[in-house]
């Protein structure tokens, strides 16, 4: 993990994180890979997903585990989350505890049913006809640091180049 590190070693875990994603050559793997890479890497990110917003529909393009789905459906059918804000909106929101945020009223105590303590969402992708966040999920309350933040970032600016890089079709086919 990242915070294991010393500060010189940083910049070679960040170098080897990166082959690690661009050696995978399709959308969806790449995708996997920076999901798997966010539970692996990321202090206290237990699931991580992209939520992909197509033609109004939210739909979960990638996903770590099934938890991740339920989610986003809900942040779908309710049109507010962090995620889903994220997506549309700003570069990224977090959520520090579940139990006191008051900013998505209904998506909260949804998300505190299915047993999310804290979550970050990430802006990665604005076009016309879709965007996308990357979404950090934790089990605890007070599961995200700022410097969990950043490292989230970085996973998520290598998403934003990959569906930036992709054509239209590609993106369409996830969030088939």
């Amino acid at each position: 993990m990242w915070f294991d590190k010393t500060k010189e070693e940083i910049p070679q875990t960040m170098e080897s994180m990166a082959r690690a994603i661009h050696v995978e050559r399709t959308l969806p793997n790449i995708l996997a890979r920076i999901t798997s890479l966010a539970v692996e890497l990321v202090p206290s990110c237990h699931y991580s997903g992209v939520l992909l917003v197509f033609e109004k529909e939210v739909v979960t393009a990638m996903a770590s585990s099934t938890l991740v789905v339920e989610t986003n459906h809900l942040q779908g059918q309710l049109k507010e989350g962090p995620c889903f804000d994220a997506a549309w909106e700003e570069t990224s929101y977090r959520v520090v505890d579940m139990r006191t945020d008051k900013r998505w009223p209904h998506f909260i105590p949804g998300a505190r049913q299915l047993g999310i303590g804290s979550m970050i969402g990430y802006q990665l992708y604005a076009e016309q006809d879709g965007i996308a966040a990357l979404d950090l999920y934790s089990t605890q309350p007070y599961g995200f640091t700022t410097l969990c933040e950043q490292y989230g970032r970085i996973l998520a600016s290598h998403a934003a180049v990959a569906l930036n890089c992709s054509s239209t079709e590609q993106i369409a086919e996830l969030a088939r």
